[in-house]
């Protein structure tokens, strides 16, 4: 079978056509004993619409050799492009984007909670295909139209399809907690056996993951129910899925620039054999004319190239263009000390030149507010620990200082060595502490007061920061060490 799967693989290469989702459904085979459901799977793309017109093109091809394919997202589908992310309603591209290519499903992921549950709502409401996530418990009343699972019918086969969204230390999702009030969550591990029995309803059980690919694999252990668990969250690039405990488990990396092809063999109505392929999807040479013809009106927005300021050199690193945002959130909020969580820098490089509202944008999405605390030296050393154990072992960067972070050997921080800019530091000092609502929502920390918003963004407080600069160069900088 697998000897099959390379011959059509050969032949989707020169395929042609586009079908639309009225197309696909009719040329459904019936019950077709000796069949193939196949599967293209994205996650993690972060509102990478510019890849859209290349991914449409791909799935032209993959239809003109499977007519009923199926096309699912394993979450994070927004959070990443300012050109969507700042649209009003936000996230409305994306949503328009899936529904012209026919996706079937999506997993909610951590950052499609990113605005709110009305936001959400809203996505849920304008598109084509229903939400998936059977570990969230949503509060009678509240309208989120979230479900666990879904059957479809495919060639006159079930394909089950059960979504579940990673759930942190704190038990919710990793957005802003502000973002899910009065939603709960359990772990994914805790709820599957409540779904066991989805195997026994369908030909085919997917699990539409956003757990992170450890998970995964640790799902395939103890749940073998799954024929292919299509992950995401960690953003992992499986370049040759394979099967784990008899589950094949892939995922496509992130952005868009992958997908995963999965493809479901059935000899006399039986399910004999499960293989998949990535596929690259930012080297496709073909575009989609009907796609682009939209991504080029969604990208006619000015607003987004006014320049800000000028970046002398390049900035080669997250880091560097951490140290930037941090400056900005530091002189804007009036504070002694500024932080950025590493996992709120998005890009990791910007070339020299004009920095536009988009960078801004781009490099950090989230619109979270800027918060001040008032916090004893002792207090901003364990601060700056949690944050490191918070960021996954990753310092956080900062401005108004330099710090070292000495660990143990097995990597966890037992003290920080930190110099400030301007006189010498003392644990018994009182200063002012500024970082965005999210870092002030997720690190575990004290201080002297409960936190004063300055009731800005930090992409508002950095846009102001350029303004006023006009010439910045960051090449080089480094703040933090461990």
């Amino acid at each position: 079978m697998k000897r099959v799967f390379f011959v059509l693989w050969s032949v989707l290469l020169v395929a042609i056509g586009f079908c639309s989702c009225e197309n696909v459904a009719e040329q459904s085979a019936g019950n077709d004993k000796n069949a193939v459901v196949a599967v293209v799977s994205v996650n993690d793309m972060h509102a990478a619409i510019d890849l859209m017109p290349q991914f449409a093109a791909m799935l032209d091809s993959l239809r003109g050799v499977y007519p009923d394919l199926l096309v699912f997202s394993a979450g994070d589908n927004r959070t990443g492009n300012p050109i969507n992310d700042q649209y009003e309603p936000a996230n409305y591209p994306m949503i328009a984007f899936m529904n012209k290519l026919c996706f079937n499903l999506t997993t909610v992921g951590n950052h499609d909670w990113d605005g709110g549950v009305k936001s959400l709502q809203k996505n849920i409401e304008d598109a084509d295909f229903p939400f998936l996530c059977a570990n969230v418990e949503i509060p009678a009343g509240m309208g989120l139209d979230i479900k666990p699972y879904e059957i479809i019918e495919n060639q006159g086969l079930k394909v089950a399809v059960i979504g579940l969204v990673e759930v942190g230390a704190k038990g919710i999702p990793s957005t802003y907690p502000g973002y899910l009030k009065g939603v709960k969550f359990k772990k994914g591990m805790e709820v599957l056996p409540d779904y066991q029995s989805l195997r026994d309803q369908a030909d085919v059980y997917i699990l539409l993951s956003h757990l992170g690919y450890e998970d995964d694999l640790e799902v395939a252990e103890r749940f073998p129910m799954f024929n292919a668990i299509l992950g995401g969250h960690s953003h992992t690039l499986v370049q040759t899925p394979t099967k784990h405990n008899g589950v094949m488990v892939t995922q496509a990396g992130s952005n868009l620039k992958n997908a995963s092809l999965t493809l479901f063999m059935f000899r006399k109505g039986k399910l004999v054999d499960v293989v998949s392929k990535t596929l690259d999807v930012q080297h496709f040479k073909k575009k989609n004319a009907e796609v682009q013809a939209m991504l080029d009106e969604f990208n006619n927005n000015k607003h987004f190239s006014v320049a800000l300021a000028k970046a002398t050199t390049n900035f080669d690193s997250k880091e560097e263009l951490g140290c930037m945002f941090t400056d900005a959130i530091r002189t804007i909020s009036g504070a002694d000390f500024a932080f950025q969580n590493a996992g709120g820098i998005r890009l990791d490089h910007l070339k020299k030149g004009p920095i536009t509202i988009k960078d801004v944008y781009s490099i950090d999405p989230f619109n979270n507010d800027v918060v001040v605390f008032r916090m004893t030296g002792e207090q901003l050393e364990r601060f700056i620990m949690e944050s490191y154990k918070k960021n996954g072992r990753h310092p956080s960067y900062v401005s108004g200082m330099t710090y070292i972070l000495k660990t143990d050997s097995e990597g966890y921080p037992q003290s920080v060595d930190i110099k400030p800019n301007k006189g010498r530091f003392s644990k018994t000092a009182t200063y002012l502490v500024a970082m965005n609502s999210y870092m002030a929502s997720t690190v575990r920390f004290e201080s002297l007061d409960d936190g004063e918003s300055r009731n800005m963004t930090t992409e508002e407080m950095v846009m102001k920061f350029l303004k006023n600069k006009k010439n910045v160069s960051y090449n080089g900088t480094r703040r933090a060490f461990h």
